[in-house]
């Protein structure tokens, strides 16, 4: 084999391990989060903090009483904040990965403290005031 040969190839095998890399990881960030569907009282949402697995730190609650569904955040000083998965920019439903929110409709994207990290959106992500008692976390809906 020529040495052209050789590095063409062996490049090509790097490439393409670097390649299927890249999007395995990019693959586990798309990855479904879990989904809890659940009732409430008319001004707050409880969610059993059973419902964040092992390693577990998102959580979507869909429920009845509110347009669009809220993105549960544990964060690592175990205290939670609430989402409002509506894009501030023409209030369209995002989706949420484990790396943050995405707006399908026109790009916006933001982080998971509701930043925004690409516009067109320029205003942060409605959040809802949380407070943990006992063994559930509250997610007040009125402001």
């Amino acid at each position: 084999m020529q040495r052209r040969d050789f590095i063409k190839k062996s490049c090509l095998g790097c490439a393409g391990i670097l390649g299927a890399s890249s999007l395995l990881s990019m693959l586990s960030a798309c990855s479904p989060l879990p989904v809890l569907k659940i009732s409430s009282t008319e001004n707050t949402i409880r969610v059993p903090q059973t419902s964040f697995t092992e390693g577990q730190n998102l959580l979507v609650v869909k429920n009845s009483n509110v347009e669009f569904d809220i993105l549960l955040v544990k964060k690592t000083d175990n205290t939670y904040h609430a989402l409002y998965m509506q894009c501030t920019h023409e209030s369209q439903p995002l989706s949420a990965t484990k790396s943050g929110l995405f707006c399908p409709s026109h790009g916006s994207a933001f982080n998971l403290d509701g930043e925004v990290t690409v516009q067109p959106a320029t205003k942060p992500l409605k959040k809802f005031r949380t407070e943990t008692e006992t063994d559930q976390i509250i997610i007040y809906l009125t402001t």
